[in-house]
């Protein structure tokens, strides 16, 4: 449905002036400040530490969440195309991925490598001469080469993955015996510390999940995934003030998204016994007017729905139900709790160096604020 936000006037108090949303901002340039930031790193870190101080700001009640997790970083990699015409192929290591000091091989087809349980893209295998399978390549089937998620089990083999462009090449080159050689310097770091932000607000046994993530994979600072989710988070919780609220809520800022939920998957476990009626994830405010809505179960989708098709604010929305599991709102779903993830969704710059600061996102992330709020407060999680 299109939604045509008409003029201030009709839009009342929902339409706040833009210097109201100044500590968004602030908040968001200073998230995409520390650049990059794994599950695992230094500057994850100095990011959390950052976010609880301000998460205290909002509620005393307000925490990093730490423990022990495995995590991956990598130093440096290189793919190349060695005969029939050399030439190096740009490609990213998946998260998760095996080592290599170098390989050579001719490549073959080896199936498809499926992403988040949402993706099916081609794989080959790189076979060297005595017949053994030494590395693996992806070719990504809806953009250019950015890092993903790895999911086929504990590998200690190299995976790559190289963008849509490389398709027809690559389908030639496993029928004509192309050689290829590469190297992967990266290691699991068995002892990495996991910080989730927690801060509660209200009272009561019953409580709503906001969440929002806040690491990135390691080639960008992230400023549309999702350093921005992160200030929207911030701002709400901060909006909240000005309402009462009907049911506890928790402000949940977490770490390792990008691993496979990490942070959303170990906070649904430490909550296993808490009576958690809804939780509302926002997960990446891009450039676009495409609002995706992610939720279910279905009686709960429609609730949604009903509640966006009334909205004053513009957007197009594009609702899936159930849910896809790439984002925190999965282990709740996964528990038979009611979820809904929002995103301006920004494929074209989703995990790469391209999505950095940008003025145009932020006029998207206002709207993201107001849109919650007003499923909150339209859901009887808040009043006026």
């Amino acid at each position: 449905a299109r939604h045509a936000g008409q003029d201030a006037a009709l839009t009342g108090e929902w339409c706040m002036k833009n210097e109201d949303y100044q500590q968004m901002k602030e908040n968001w340039k200073q998230i995409i400040s520390y650049g990059p930031r794994p599950f695992g790193s230094a500057s994850l870190k100095q990011c959390s530490d950052y976010l609880t101080k301000e998460m205290k700001k909002l509620t005393p009640d307000a925490y990093q969440e730490s423990y022990g997790a495995e995590a991956w970083e990598v130093e440096n990699w290189n793919l190349e195309i060695v005969s029939p015409a050399p030439r190096g192929l740009e490609s990213y290591l998946f998260l998760g991925s095996g080592a290599s000091d170098g390989f050579e091989g001719r490549l073959i087809f080896a199936g498809h490598n499926r992403i988040w349980n949402m993706y099916v893209w081609d794989r080959y295998a790189v076979v060297d001469k005595s017949g053994e399978i030494t590395a693996y390549i992806t070719v990504r089937g809806n953009g250019e080469a950015i890092p993903q998620m790895l999911f086929t089990g504990h590998s200690e083999l190299p995976h790559y993955i190289v963008g849509i462009e490389e398709k027809d090449f690559f389908e030639a080159a496993a029928r004509n015996h192309t050689v290829v050689r590469g190297h992967a310097h990266c290691r699991k770091l068995p002892d990495a510390r996991c910080y989730n932000v927690v801060g509660l607000l209200g009272e009561g046994n019953k409580k709503v999940v906001l969440c929002a993530h806040y690491d990135t994979v390691y080639n960008t600072p992230g400023a549309y995934d999702n350093s921005s989710g992160a200030a929207v988070l911030l701002e709400i919780g901060r909006q909240l003030h000005n309402y009462h609220l009907n049911t506890r809520i928790e402000l949940l800022l977490t770490d390792g998204e990008e691993f496979n939920l990490v942070g959303s998957r170990h906070r649904c476990r430490q909550c296993a016994d808490d009576d958690i009626g809804m939780v509302l994830c926002i997960d990446g405010v891009g450039r676009e007017e495409v609002l995706e809505v992610w939720s279910g179960p279905e009686p709960f989708e429609r609730k949604i729905r009903a509640i966006l098709e009334k909205s004053s604010e513009h957007f197009d929305a594009l609702y899936k139900c159930p849910p896809p599991p790439g984002s925190d709102q999965e282990p709740y779903y996964s528990a038979g709790i009611p979820a809904c993830m929002l995103t301006f969704n920004d494929q074209g710059i989703l995990h790469s160096p391209k999505d950095i600061f940008e003025e145009s996102k932020f006029k998207n992330m206002s709207v993201m604020v107001r849109i919650s709020l007003d499923l909150l407060e339209q859901l009887n999680v808040i009043k006026r």
